[in-house]
């Protein structure tokens, strides 16, 4: 999984493709490369830093460069000739808010990963949590195990982020096999109270004998 701090990314965004589709009021979607789109099917599995649906169309006084610094200006552009450089950094509360219907969690600055916005993969770390799994672990192996990417704030005092996953299938099936095989070695090490309600109701949805 790529790991991408949003501290250190800068993009360099071509202000004549933008005016184009200004000009056309077409949507404008910019994922974490740079990469220009016009329609949300196109980002449902890519981070993305920009999201502009609704282009409400400027003074016609406006010149092109000043047209570009009114679009992005939450970005706090640096405009030199045809490239906008922009620091999505300063915008990523916004940034976060923007991701929120693709990611498959969040991974909170103080509470950590709480929950998983699928519901089966949610269900796998509510059961797992009966068996000494947390959400930490298994998001840990998300990253370490699975395609996509995590977008993240950490200048080594705070950190947050959220992952985009390529194939979540893929990330299920590979979640439960993990999850079913630390399971079997908490047993062996007696981790676990086997004669727990929830544990005996967490073995049986993962199909794991005791």
């Amino acid at each position: 999984m790529r790991k991408i701090n949003i501290k250190d990314l800068e993009l360099n965004i071509d202000i004549t493709h933008i005016l184009n589709l200004y000009a056309l009021k077409t949507p404008i979607i910019i994922d974490v490369d740079g990469n220009i789109y016009t329609k949300l099917e196109e980002v449902e599995k890519k981070a993305v830093i920009y999201k502009n649906m609704d282009l409400k169309q400027l003074s016609s006084m406006l010149d092109a460069k000043a047209i570009a610094s009114q679009l992005f200006a939450d970005y706090k552009p640096n405009i030199v000739g045809t490239i906008c450089k922009i620091k999505p950094v300063v915008n990523w509360q916004n940034i976060i808010e923007m991701n929120k219907t693709n990611m498959l969690y969040f991974d909170h600055q103080s509470d950590g990963v709480e929950m998983f916005e699928d519901k089966e993969l949610e269900d796998y770390g509510w059961n797992a949590s009966a068996l000494d799994i947390n959400y930490r672990e298994i998001s840990e192996f998300i990253e370490e195990s699975c395609e996509g990417v995590l977008l993240c704030y950490d200048n080594e005092i705070q950190f947050s982020g959220f992952v985009i996953v390529d194939d979540l299938n893929d990330v299920k099936q590979k979640v439960k096999e993990y999850i079913i095989t630390k399971t079997k070695e908490n047993i062996k090490e007696e981790i676990i109270d086997l004669e727990e309600d929830d544990v005996i109701e967490a073995l049986e949805f993962f199909g794991i004998k005791a």
